[in-house]
């Protein structure tokens, strides 16, 4: 069950050491690294793209013309870095800026065809490799899952937006 609040623990518990391989946390970001580790080898070997630049990629091409700040928002990393990154793909020839017509300032990027073509050969792998994880558990499995993530996603957010929590 869920600890209601967030205080920390008190009484002998305060005292107790902690081994951090064994929180949720820990082993949440031990999977991420593990996945991300397979994902650069898989798309590096296979598409010749490094992860910041599949990741751009995809979000333009599942999202088709979308401005830079939209980009930042779905892969959750800051504008500069994305900017970088964008110089990467335009130089490649796989995507392209259009104007925002209603800011002038504002401008929204698509892929070119050989971006789109990149993009589908790289679907492939993200396909591949999803399906080889889905393999682990039921199709009833895969619905609980998703449901937690979603709520630990929630909770990691709250725990972002309010650094007080400890303190409740």
């Amino acid at each position: 069950m869920t600890r209601a609040g967030g205080s920390l623990p008190r009484g002998k518990a305060a005292r107790t050491p902690v081994d951090v391989t064994r929180n949720l946390s820990y082993r949440i970001v031990q999977l991420s690294s593990t996945l991300a580790r397979s994902a650069s080898r898989d798309f590096g070997e296979y598409a010749s793209l490094s992860m910041p630049v599949w990741r751009m990629l995809s979000v333009i091409g599942s999202r088709g013309p979308i401005s830079l700040g939209e980009v930042a928002k779905v892969i959750g990393v800051d504008k500069g870095w994305l900017s970088r990154t964008l110089a990467q793909l335009e130089q490649r020839g796989l995507v392209r800026r259009s104007a925002d017509p209603a800011d002038a300032r504002q401008f929204f990027l698509e892929l070119t065809r050989a971006g789109r073509d990149l993009h589908l050969h790289g679907s492939a792998i993200s396909v591949a490799r999803q399906r080889h994880l889905e393999r682990e558990f039921s199709a009833d499995e895969l619905v609980v899952l998703e449901g937690l993530l979603r709520r630990l996603q929630a909770a990691a957010e709250a725990m972002a937006d309010d650094p007080g929590y400890l303190r409740a």
